[in-house]
C-alpha cells in the first residue's frame, strides 16, 4: 500500500463515484414533484380572514375548511402519488416510539393494554373506564386532515384520489390484524383514542375492508419516522378515469382541505406533495449528493498521494 499504488485507484474510484452521483442527481432533478405548504391557509368563509391554524388553536378539536389554489407547470406522468409532509414533528422521540401495544395491533384485544401506552391506555367514557384501542401516544397523534383535489378546468372536475398499495402485504398479515368476527362487536367495550373523531371500525366509509387495525393510514402513521421532517404516502391518482389516464395534466388546481391537525403550537409545518416517482422512487437528491461527496473526497486524497509520490 504505497502512494504510487493507491493514487490511481483512488482517482479511478473518484471518477466512478462522481459519474454515478451526477447520474443520480439528473434522475432526481428530472422527477416531477410539487410541494404546497398549507400550514397557515386562510379559513374559507371566515369574516375575520383568520388562518385555520389560528382557529384550531382557539377551538381545540374543531375542524376548519380552507381552499388553496395552485398551478402545475408541467405534466405529471402516471403514476402520481399524493403525500402529506410534516416538519418539526419528532416521531423518533423514545417515549413516543415505545408508546404502543404490538399485541393489540395484531388483534389480541383480550389482554389489558400494555403499560407502555400509559397515560393513553384507559379513558373514562359514558361513566365507564374503558381500555383504548389502539392505545398509546403514536396512535392518538395520527394525522387526520382530509383532502379533495379539483382541476380548475371547464368543467370543474374532481381529481380521483384513492388509497391502496402503500403498505407491504406482510404488515397486514403479521403486524396489523383485526380481531375475528365483526369489528364493531369485538370493540364494543373499547374506546377510541381521545384525539380521534371516528371509531376504529369506521375509518374508511368507502372501503369496509380498510378499517380497524388494518387501516392503511393507521399503518403508515405507525411507522415512526427517523427525522423530524418526513413525508408519508396518503393517496394516489386513479388513472382509470378520464382525463387522467396518462397522468396529471398541467394547469390550475384547487385543494380543498378539512383542516383538523394542529401543528402551530410546536412551530411545525404541514404540506402536501404530488410526485411521479422514477425508477429510484420519489425525488431524493441525498443519494446523489452522497456519491458526489465521496467522489470529491477520493479525488482530493488521490491528488495528495500523487504529490507525496512525485514531490516527496
Amino acid at each position: 500500500m504505497t502512494p504510487k499504488v493507491l493514487w490511481p485507484v483512488l482517482f479511478a474510484g473518484g471518477m466512478v463515484f462522481l459519474s454515478i452521483g451526477f447520474g443520480l442527481q439528473h434522475v432526481a432533478s428530472s422527477t416531477p414533484e410539487f410541494s404546497l405548504d398549507y400550514t397557515y391557509c386562510q379559513a374559507y368563509g371566515d369574516a375575520s380572514n383568520r388562518s385555520c391554524a389560528d382557529i384550531i388553536s382557539e377551538h381545540r378539536g374543531s375542524t376548519c375548511k380552507c381552499v388553496v389554489n395552485f398551478t402545475l407547470a408541467e405534466h405529471f406522468p402516471k403514476n402520481v402519488y399524493f403525500y402529506y409532509a410534516l416538519e418539526n414533528f419528532h416521531q423518533n422521540h423514545r417515549l413516543f416510539v415505545i408508546s404502543r401495544d404490538d399485541g393489540q395491533l395484531r388483534g389480541d384485544i383480550e389482554k389489558a393494554p400494555s403499560r407502555r401506552c400509559h397515560p393513553l391506555d384507559y379513558t373514562n367514557r359514558d361513566n365507564r373506564t374503558l381500555p383504548i384501542a389502539p392505545c398509546g401516544l403514536i396512535a392518538n397523534a395520527i394525522f387526520n386532515d382530509t383532502f379533495h383535489l379539483y382541476q380548475q378546468h371547464a368543467p370543474y372536475r374532481p381529481v380521483p384520489l384513492i388509497g391502496g398499495g402503500s403498505v407491504w402485504p406482510h404488515e397486514q398479515e403479521l403486524k396489523f390484524r383485526n380481531p375475528p368476527g365483526d369489528l364493531r362487536t369485538a370493540l364494543q367495550n373499547y374506546s377510541r383514542p381521545p384525539s380521534w373523531s371516528r371509531e376504529l371500525w369506521e375509518l374508511d366509509a368507502l372501503n369496509p375492508t380498510n378499517n380497524g387495525f388494518q387501516n392503511e393510514d393507521l399503518i403508515n402513521w405507525m411507522r415512526s419516522a427517523a427525522m423530524p421532517g418526513f413525508r408519508k404516502r396518503h393517496r394516489r391518482v386513479d388513472h382509470s378515469i378520464e382525463p387522467f389516464e396518462d397522468g396529471l395534466p398541467s394547469g390550475r388546481y384547487a385543494l380543498h382541505i378539512q383542516y383538523t391537525y394542529p401543528v402551530a403550537a410546536f412551530d411545525g409545518r404541514k404540506s402536501i406533495i404530488l410526485s411521479s416517482p422514477s425508477w429510484m422512487g420519489a425525488r431524493n437528491p441525498f443519494t446523489g449528493y452522497l456519491f458526489l461527496a465521496v467522489g470529491v473526497l477520493q479525488l482530493i486524497l488521490s491528488c495528495a498521494l500523487f504529490a507525496v509520490h512525485y514531490f516527496l
